[in-house]
């Protein structure tokens, strides 16, 4: 069973040790979506529904970035082949905003895939986006009106557009899409209150006794589970992870003791490997009053590749040109680490190895940073 989570506020005793989480496992849950407020009926159809899946090994990946920008990465090359505004690309006057003048930021995310799992419309020849026309939200009500928007694929011509109403984005978050009954039709995702893995997975085999336990990523049967445990002292609760494969009804801990200098875990596309940047403290730089500031994490430029099915490490691989301010944006079916600058550069490392098709999806927030972009796979 795939896990329906609901990006939300966490409650009173997970908000006291998002402190103790892996880095960034409170992020999702730290800005809370309004409920869609619409003026019209909910439900939209689109002209062919969505995939529910990756092809085997999808040459391109598109990049869709809060401000409207997209990146079109080549992953035989691997390199980025050309980058355009969907404000462009859009109609007249544009159903995607374009930006008053170079380099300012929307308040909002402007447009984002329809659905969170990465897969291009039927046969890969379209994509569907939640877009907006408006740039700056309502000072009124801090809503945004907006739109499913149909484009087809490769030349991101725009086939059809429906309205969806007006929805709040006070925290930057545009509505996210689920398909309807219907074929090709598409509502909005009505807000619900996020499982208790910590009881669900109290029934799984070796799952006892996770505290704090949240379902943060999944793919396939296999979903990535961030909880609190005892430290090797059996002291002070630490931050670990761990793979719950729902359908077996089985977890597993991610083996080897809790690293807190350790960065974010990744699933990869089928949920039979997980990957992990290896991130430690830069030299602390001394503060005014000549104490030194604690040491921001940083990339190494190692990956470990862990299988999920034992939690054992299988691989790992070490890059250089990822270490620092690089951010990690995907992992591809056909084995591709790929990180940004968030200035639109990219560098690829080959994991060795090629993943699932079933994509990974998440309940993350938008990012208006650029560190956690849209991600559309399609064959051409």
């Amino acid at each position: 069973m795939t896990p329906f989570l609901v990006a939300g506020r966490p409650p009173a005793p997970l908000a006291v040790i998002c402190a103790l989480l892996l880095p960034g496992a409170c992020s999702a849950g730290q800005a809370t979506p309004g409920d869609p407020q619409t003026s019209r009926a909910q439900a939209v159809s689109a002209a062919v529904p969505a995939g529910k899946g990756h092809a085997a090994n999808p040459r391109f990946l598109y990049v869709i970035y809060c401000n409207g920008t997209v990146d079109r990465l080549d992953l035989a090359q691997p390199a980025k082949v050309s980058s355009f505004a969907l404000s462009e690309r859009s109609g007249t006057p544009p159903a995607v905003a374009a930006a008053p003048s170079p380099g300012v930021k929307p308040d909002s995310c402007l447009a984002r895939p329809a659905t969170t799992d990465g897969a291009g419309g039927a046969a890969e020849r379209q994509v569907q986006l939640v877009a907006t026309p408006q740039f700056y939200r309502s000072d009124a009500d801090g809503q945004k009106a907006y739109r499913l928007l149909t484009f087809s694929l490769p030349d991101w011509t725009l086939r059809q557009q429906a309205d969806l109403g007006m929805f709040d984005v006070l925290n930057g978050t545009p509505p996210r899409m689920v398909r309807g009954p219907q074929a090709g039709q598409w509502v909005p995702r009505p807000s619900e209150g996020a499982p208790d893995a910590t009881a669900e997975l109290a029934g799984y085999a070796s799952g006892q006794g996770l505290a704090f336990a949240r379902f943060t990523q999944w793919s396939g049967d296999v979903s990535l589970v961030e909880f609190a445990g005892p430290g090797p002292s059996q002291g002070t609760p630490q931050a670990q992870a761990g793979f719950a494969d729902r359908a077996a009804h089985r977890f597993v801990r991610l083996a080897g003791p809790p690293d807190a200098d350790s960065g974010p875990l990744r699933l990869a596309p089928g949920g039979r490997f997980a990957v992990r940047e290896v991130q430690r403290p830069q030299a602390p730089a001394p503060s005014a009053q000549g104490a030194a500031d604690t040491a921001p994490l940083r990339n190494t430029g190692e990956l470990r590749v862990y299988r999920t099915a034992d939690g054992q490490q299988v691989a790992s691989v070490a890059d250089a040109r990822i270490g620092g301010a690089w951010h990690g944006i995907a992992i591809t079916p056909s084995g591709w680490a790929v990180y940004t600058d968030r200035r639109g550069a990219y560098r690829f490392v080959a994991l060795g190895r090629a993943f699932g098709t079933e994509p990974v999806q998440d309940e993350e927030t938008d990012d208006l940073d650029g560190t956690r972009p849209g991600l559309v796979y399609s064959a051409q």
